[in-house]
């Protein structure tokens, strides 16, 4: 009897539910800018498709209402930028924070609320400073000895190597990576860890329900690892990142298990997009052979007459050094790969009434309402890049950008943020993949294999539409790589 009237109850809840729905579909609606994506149900608005399929649902709203629009997720509106002017706008307004990506981000590695809510607080106070000073341009240098050697001595164990193309990129750019934030102490031996991690992140930032036991153990064995990484950490001799954020979190009397989730976010933060945008870099050039070939000569060339070889380059591979006009072409590939793979920018949150401006119309941000920047539109725009949807590996080769690289004179580059809040690891970044990306083509002939039943052709795989930031990849690569020297 108390199951039927339960049913009963739930029955009628639903169909007061779309008679509302029904009734104020009905009513006429003010013209109103941003347009709002309708949806059947209130309070619960565009939930499931959002989440299910984040990216191609984000998209699709572009295609069919434009590059500004607005969105209901569970009683939270949120507006979607994607036009040049609008994101110019976002990135410079007043009143809009970080706060709540913050949260998300600890939220996803922290235990409890109240926890989450301290790391937040000494991440703005002294974590985020201390990260914006340690790679600003003018002491990157100081950070990056030692990534390339350490991304050379791992990816070397994939000479004859076949297999999975994501894993012989982004295992030893976390390897590298950490070597150089974290220092010798944080064991190489947690990639597969952070992999499986990685793996479901997509799901575990929807607002969906995410169960799943082998990212959850996965997460907690690199929590204990963390842990113990802050227990030995020499604070007084030992200058690395993770090292000066270890004395950072004693200083604010938190053990070694409640500071382990500030260190995964440095993991998070060097790990999450670059995984991704170094799998299609090498895929959008194993695509175009012509362009491959290029990039290769030119790293070639480079490497032997500026480097001496590339033994030579391990040791003087500085950032300074990689700013010269021989690597123009690859400069210009690394920027076009950024391009054509980003996605969403953070979420900013208003904590107070917002204009923001699209060409001549405004777009009201009403406080506690959230703004999300899209370059993907931009980026795409073709009167900005013509053929914009495409990979064109010597783009940016007669377009020079600021150094700062946050844009681009003449057109839109927003991969890297800018204004109030510039991503504070650009310079790295860009450092990185270009180090990975003369690595990877010197020592090594690649050849994808093409997969299923009777397949005698590649093709590359496609973005998945449930990306989130970057775009993710639906398969991965088979790769066969052939040493071209001995060494």
């Amino acid at each position: 009897m108390t199951l039927d009237i339960l049913a009963t109850a739930q029955l009628s809840a639903v169909i007061v539910l779309v008679a509302y729905a029904f009734i104020n579909k009905r009513k006429p609606s003010k013209p109103s800018y941003p347009p709002q994506i309708p949806s059947f149900f209130p309070w619960i608005g565009s939930l499931v498709g959002f989440n299910y399929r984040r990216g191609e649902f984000l998209m699709n709203c572009i295609l069919q209402y434009g590059p500004v629009f607005k969105i209901l997720l569970c009683g939270h509106h949120l507006t979607f930028v994607a036009s040049e002017e609008a994101i110019q706008s976002y990135l410079v307004a007043d009143g809009l924070s970080t706060r709540t990506q913050n949260h998300s981000i600890f939220g996803l590695v922290a235990s409890g609320s109240s926890h989450t809510q301290k790391l937040c607080a000494i991440a703005s106070r002294e974590f985020f400073p201390l990260l914006e000073k340690r790679l600003a341009k003018r002491t990157l240098g100081d950070v990056t000895p030692g990534f390339a050697e350490a991304f050379f001595n791992r990816l070397k164990r994939f000479a004859n190597y076949q297999g999975s193309l994501r894993r012989s990129l982004t295992e030893p750019l976390y390897v590298a990576s950490n070597a150089i934030l974290l220092g010798s102490r944080f064991s190489p031996d947690t990639y597969d860890d952070y992999l499986v991690f990685d793996l479901s992140l997509p799901n575990q930032v929807s607002m969906l329900p995410f169960w799943s036991s082998p990212s959850r153990r996965a997460k907690e064995r690199l929590l204990e690892h963390l842990a113990k990484y802050i227990e030995d950490a020499d604070t007084d001799h030992d200058d690395s990142l993770g090292a000066i954020l270890s004395k950072a979190l004693k200083k604010h009397n938190l053990t070694s298990k409640e500071g382990a989730p500030m260190i995964f976010s440095i993991e998070m933060a060097a790990h999450a997009n670059m995984f991704n945008v170094v799998f299609w870099l090498v895929t959008w050039l194993l695509a175009d052979p012509s362009a491959l070939a290029a990039v290769r000569d030119e790293i070639d060339k480079t490497v032997q007459e500026e480097f001496g070889g590339i033994h030579g380059f391990l040791v003087n591979a500085s950032p300074e050094r990689l700013q010269s006009s021989s690597f123009e072409l690859l400069h210009s590939t690394v920027l076009e790969t950024v391009r054509l793979s980003s996605l969403v920018l953070g979420v900013r949150d208003a904590v107070r009434d917002v204009d923001l401006k699209d060409g001549e119309r405004v777009i009201p941000i009403r406080k506690g309402e959230y703004v999300v920047a899209m370059p993907w539109a931009a980026h795409r725009d073709e009167g900005l890049y013509p053929d914009g949807h495409k990979f064109i590996a010597d783009r940016f080769v007669h377009n020079k950008v600021r150094e700062d690289l946050v844009q681009n004179p003449g057109k839109p580059f927003f991969s890297f943020g800018g204004g109030k809040h510039p991503c504070p690891g650009r310079l790295l970044a860009i450092y990185e993949l270009k180090v990975m990306a003369i690595i990877y083509f010197s020592l090594f002939d690649v050849t994808p294999v093409p997969q299923g039943y009777g397949s005698s052709q590649w093709t590359p795989p496609q973005p998945s539409p449930e990306s989130t930031g970057t775009f993710h990849t639906t398969e991965d690569v088979i790769v066969k790589l052939r040493p071209r020297f001995d060494f």
